[in-house]
């Protein structure tokens, strides 16, 4: 059944990172905020906080699949979930780093900018072949591709856990589910107090569980019927995580945690909202998250070469780029992440 909840939240998430990077990095964006610098303001300094949401539905969606297979008492196989989930991620990536590549070389031939890079060698190209690059420190070769390798991190990790609960539900000491949990409690609480309060953890999945784990809790809280409960815990958690060191990405992470475990309650109301085209560009939201980079970078080059300057042309440029991106996001998806 669809979850109009995660539908909305991942639609709106990746046009916002969107829009974030393309005021980050492309010409038309000091034009368009010294017009609007409130908002695009915001956007711009703000808008990657919206990855949160990401890793919290990137919890609740593994967590999902995780109890399902525990409670059907079926075999982690360890894996060939981590093979499955890798494929999953790395196939659209593969394609949108070879097309960032291509571009910033065609947007280098029209007129350089700073976003136009060398082509890689091939020691940066494995590195991101295998998801490593943040970990073997070589420069990305796309914006947010961090997210990825992080992504399959996490995803790992509770695996892990779930094949370690259904291990010690051998013992009688818990029930594999309750062990699954533990874990996850334990390593959000972890993270959310101490590893994520030293950036020089961020390219390790401890540093984001605590994201993460919410959305763990979140399904399990759904799954359970203990929404009031799990709630009033990550109230008190993030409480506690924000007196220790106030970090406005954590309200985010709970208000999405809260978002999905009511999201079965408020289907009907979401659903309304939730019609076609918002459903689409939740489908796509991973493959236009990966894309969008390399088409800003070749437009920069254009607007650069066309000497654009005026409002009009930027807010014009601004515009198509950002639609093309979504065009773009549209094919890759259907043509390789579905």
């Amino acid at each position: 059944m669809r979850n109009s909840t995660i539908d909305l939240l991942k639609a709106l998430a990746s046009q916002i990172i969107v829009v974030h990077h393309l005021l980050l990095y492309t010409p038309m964006s000091p034009v368009l905020q010294a017009k609007w610098p409130g908002l695009l303001g915001l956007i711009a300094d703000e808008g990657r906080y919206v990855v949160q949401i990401f890793l919290v539905i990137g919890g609740f969606l593994a967590a999902q699949s995780m109890f399902s297979l525990l409670s059907k008492s079926r075999n982690v196989e360890v894996w060939p979930l981590f093979k499955k989930r890798f494929l999953r991620l790395a196939k659209p990536f593969w394609v949108a780093i070879a097309l960032a590549v291509l571009l910033s070389w065609l947007g280098g031939k029209i007129a350089m900018h700073p976003e136009v890079s060398d082509l890689p060698g091939f020691t940066q190209l494995l590195a991101h072949a295998f998801l490593l690059h943040d970990i073997v420190e070589v420069e990305a070769l796309s914006a947010g591709v961090w997210y990825v390798a992080i992504d399959l991190q996490l995803y790992a990790v509770l695996v892990l856990m779930a094949w370690a609960s259904q291990k010690t539900g051998g013992l009688k000491l818990l029930e594999p589910q309750q062990g699954l949990l533990l874990l996850a409690i334990a390593m959000t609480i972890a993270s959310l107090l101490v590893l994520n309060r030293n950036a020089e953890h961020d390219e390790w999945a401890w540093y984001f569980f605590g994201a993460y784990g919410l959305g763990v809790a979140a399904h399990w809280a759904q799954r359970e019927g203990k929404v009031i409960l799990v709630s009033l815990l990550i109230a008190g958690l993030l409480g506690i995580a924000l007196w220790i060191e106030w970090r406005e990405r954590l309200l985010l992470t709970g208000v999405t945690a809260l978002l999905l475990m009511n999201s079965a309650r408020i289907e009907s109301l979401v659903s309304v909202i939730v019609q076609g085209p918002v459903r689409r560009l939740g489908d796509i939201s991973y493959s236009v998250f990966l894309i969008h980079y390399g088409i800003a970078v070749f437009a920069s080059s254009v607007v650069i070469a066309l000497g654009l300057s005026s409002f009009g042309a930027m807010l014009l440029a601004f515009l198509l780029t950002w639609v093309v991106s979504v065009a773009a996001g549209w094919v890759l998806y259907w043509g390789v992440e579905k």
